[in-house]
């Protein structure tokens, strides 16, 4: 799909990747944020762009507790997608489980 655009090289300091799904209906697109909180995600639609941020927190191990190691990012994050077309953001719905965010979005027409 030539028409999109990620950005892969944000500002935030892990990125969660994205599949885009063309459908019958507009877009679905799936996002992998596990160990993010629903509470924690905002998604915002401006024109043709879809824009999901939130923050991964390391909710699970005490303040007393020092690590080994870690592999996992705990940190803000912002994916900015650019879908081909004018987005109906009032027409978009959202299902979050088991760590997988999927918008489903409408273009206007």
């Amino acid at each position: 799909m030539n028409d999109l655009s990620f950005d892969l090289f944000a500002r935030s300091g892990w990125q969660p990747r994205v599949d885009v799904y063309r459908c019958a209906e507009g877009w679905l697109v799936k996002l992998e944020l596990a160990g993010v909180a629903e509470q924690d995600i905002r998604i915002e639609v401006q024109r043709d762009v879809l824009v999901v941020e939130g923050q991964r927190r390391d909710w699970c191990v005490p303040a007393t507790q020092a690590h080994v190691s870690m592999e996992i990012t705990y940190d803000w994050f912002r994916r900015t997608i650019r879908l081909p077309g004018i987005l109906a953001g009032e027409d978009m719905r959202t299902e979050y489980r088991d760590g997988m965010l999927l918008v489903h979005l409408r273009s206007k027409r």
